[in-house]
């Protein structure tokens, strides 16, 4: 922290958020984290999304310590057995805190418990005991984040009167069947949100962004707006999804399957040849996927590496030269794009059997640029008609700015004044290719939050005044609703009250850090299953991340982290220097520091903590 910020409490009140290496507490206007290890839970213990209040202390190492839990997010939490002499206690998973087990059961069993508040104190009482059997992965995660699976009878019988698109569905739209419309997804892709199109004008290029009509279906106070609205988003595993919307909806009939008429909202955005937008125009239409095509595909075919009819090609081809434009105008503006790698899960006869890091395609570019300028466009519209959620992104506070700055001086970076998204984007490109994505996440923990809000704040990292989520109303549920307040505003109706969207907002961004966590959670135990196999075999591994306790390790051969503590570093005792990201040998004076190589072995998994242990070899 800043010498400003030293000695500085502040009382906070907000949404508990566990990550990987920090607690977060989310606010309305900021997030606070402090490492796991600064992190006092007292006799409290809280769970994502619970409503919690908190003391938080900088001093030479920030501080905080949990007051109260106002509110929990679920009735029930997922832990272990833990038997202390003769004492039985229930500990949650990813928190160490330990709670009085009503009754007893088998130490180190993983269970569901209910928590039970008596007088001032909480006790945990066994519903169910899980079996260690990966055919419970999904279920254990499900059930730490109480997500709905199952849908309503009220439901099911809304959706007996829902059948295929037919004429009298076709009537007041715009019919757009003779276009080529092409979808571009992942192979293992159910739900097909959006189409594209694209034509050469004589002065630029005309752009046809058709998104799924989902709200031609999901009417206004349903049964199925209401099941959507609490869910809030789609959650997807490495495989399998829960979807927000019943499948009949999701991965059909509104789903722009290939050769099916569907019913769509087209956005059409005339570019000069600079990428200027133009003009543009909404209306509600009927296509036809000529091409589902997956992302690996539409690459090899640009690159010649795949046998591609001719036509095609030539089509994906313009959509590459206009993509590129966009792209290259909209950095040129200010846009940031932090390089973070992600991971991508290989599944053989239903089975994960490695995890590899997600290629940088253009195929992907192609998608993202099309969808921010559909996005940035019903944004754009919207601003100064009517009230709408937006998706904001607030500037960096100017003390992380600080800190982030004096850290990356003492790795040796310097980090431009006064940042703006352009200059912190130049800063990153300057970074060697091997470690620019170990800074690009240093520089992520001191940015804010991407979110939903009714407040006209710009979008930080994308440099666009005005922004908006509307191209995945199948998945998420704010798209849905601005596809509503759209339809409603190019009608000259009032669609929904301050009060009312006030509460989609609140409960679409608890719904997402759920969501969030629940997808973190389950990638954890996949990578950490998968690499029970491999104990005690030799990793080419890179320092990524270092904390008091130790460094995360990132495997070459395998995408996955694993953690090393320093404590295993049996040739020295090692001094960890937080501001450097280094370690150094008190007698050897060897030094560890960030992106380094290092070789691992695994030595412990806990699978449902996510946790994998290495140690130096």
């Amino acid at each position: 922290m800043s010498k400003k910020n030293k000695s500085k409490r502040i009382y906070i009140k907000g949404l508990f958020k566990i990550e990987k290496t920090h607690y977060s507490i989310i606010t309305d206007k900021n997030t606070y984290s402090i490492e796991k290890e600064f992190f006092d839970f007292s006799d409290k213990f809280a769970q994502d999304s619970d409503e919690v209040e908190a003391l938080f202390i900088w001093a030479k190492h920030p501080k905080a310590k949990l007051l109260n839990v106002a509110k929990r997010y679920n009735e029930y939490v997922v832990g272990y057995i833990k038997k202390i002499n003769s004492n039985y206690f229930f500990e949650p998973l990813k928190t160490k805190f330990l709670v009085k087990l009503s009754g007893q059961a088998e130490e180190g069993k993983l269970v569901k418990a209910r928590i039970i508040q008596q007088k001032n104190t909480e006790f945990a009482k066994i519903v169910e005991v899980y079996s260690n059997s990966s055919l419970n992965d999904e279920l254990i995660v499900i059930d730490k984040y109480s997500l709905p699976t199952e849908f309503s009878p009220e439901v099911e019988k809304e959706l007996q009167s829902i059948n295929e698109p037919n004429e009298k569905d076709f009537i007041g739209r715009s019919d757009f069947r003779n276009l080529r419309t092409i979808t571009i997804d992942g192979a293992d892709a159910k739900d097909f949100d959006d189409a594209i199109d694209i034509e050469f004008l004589k002065n630029g290029y005309r752009l046809y962004v058709h998104i799924a009509d989902v709200s031609y279906y999901v009417k206004d106070n349903s049964a199925i707006e209401k099941s959507a609205f609490e869910r809030g988003f789609s959650v997807y595993f490495p495989q399998s999804n829960i979807p927000m919307l019943p499948r009949k909806l999701s991965d059909d009939i509104c789903s722009l399957v290939p050769d099916k008429d569907r019913l769509a909202f087209t956005v059409i955005i005339d570019f000069d040849k600079k990428g200027n937008r133009k003009s543009f125009k909404f209306t509600k239409s009927i296509i036809r996927n000529k091409n589902r095509l997956t992302y690996d595909f539409v690459e090899n075919c640009l690159n010649d590496l795949v046998d591609c009819e001719e036509n095609l090609k030539s089509y994906l081809q313009k959509m590459k030269i206009l993509a590129k434009i966009l792209r290259a105008r909209r950095f040129l503006k200010g846009s940031l794009d932090l390089d973070i790698k992600e991971a991508t899960f290989i599944i053989n006869n239903n089975e994960i059997v490695n995890v590899i890091q997600k290629p940088r395609l253009f195929s992907y570019s192609i998608i993202e640029e099309f969808m921010l300028a559909a996005n940035k466009t019903v944004a754009d519209y919207l601003n100064n008609k009517t009230i709408f959620l937006r998706r904001i992104h607030e500037k960096p506070q100017i003390t992380k700015l600080m800190d982030l700055s004096n850290q990356l001086k003492e790795m040796g970076y310097a980090f431009p004044k006064k940042p703006n998204a352009k200059k912190m984007q130049k800063f990153i490109w300057s970074i060697e290719e091997t470690k620019r994505s170990i800074i690009s996440k240093i520089i992520l923990k001191s940015m804010e939050r991407a979110e939903y809000s009714l407040e006209e704040i710009p979008h930080f990292a994308l440099g666009f005044e005005n922004y908006t989520h509307f191209t995945s109303p199948i998945r998420r549920f704010p798209d849905l609703i601005v596809h509503k307040i759209l339809q409603a505003t190019l009608l000259n109706k009032k669609k929904y009250s301050h009060k009312r969207l006030e509460s989609i907002v609140k409960q679409v961004q608890k719904r997402e850090l759920i969501t969030e966590a629940a997808e973190y959670f389950a990638k954890d135990i996949k990578q950490a299953r998968l690499i029970e196999k491999y104990i005690g075999k030799i990793f080419n591994g890179t320092i990524v991340y270092m904390i008091g306790s130790g460094m995360f390790i990132e495997l070459k051969e395998m995408f996955v982290e694993g953690f090393l503590s320093y404590s295993a570093l049996k040739d020295d005792f090692y001094t960890f220097f937080d501001q450097k990201q280094m370690i150094i040998g008190r007698k050897t004076k060897k030094i560890f520091r960030l992106g380094d190589s290092i070789k691992v072995k695994p030595i412990k998994v806990d699978i449902y903590e996510g946790k994998i242990d290495l140690e130096p070899v």
